[in-house]
């Protein structure tokens, strides 16, 4: 797994795996690792146009997008010094 900690855009996201301890896995079209953001419990992300989503193993589920594709952009800080954040939309 690549970690994700820098300012960027993930497109072409596949499914994300998630987790109770704020992890996030971004599978992308033509990689075979996760890129990672790693949170904290309760971090903040939003996810928008989600088709289902499956039980992983143990606390981990997996989102699949509406569309082909989910674009992801992740923030390493917020404007007046506030945690990183994720926000993905299908498209």
């Amino acid at each position: 797994m690549s970690d994700t900690s820098q300012d960027r855009r993930l497109e072409r996201v596949e499914h994300i795996l998630g987790s109770g301890s704020g992890v996030l896995g971004f599978a992308i079209d033509g990689q075979n690792q996760y890129e990672t953001w790693v949170g904290v419990e309760d971090a903040e992300w939003t996810v928008y146009g989600v088709k289902s989503v499956e039980n992983a193993e143990e606390d981990r589920f997996v989102m699949y997008p509406e569309e082909d594709y989910f674009i992801c952009e992740i923030t390493s800080e917020k404007s007046g010094g506030e945690d990183k954040s994720v926000q993905c939309w299908s498209e």
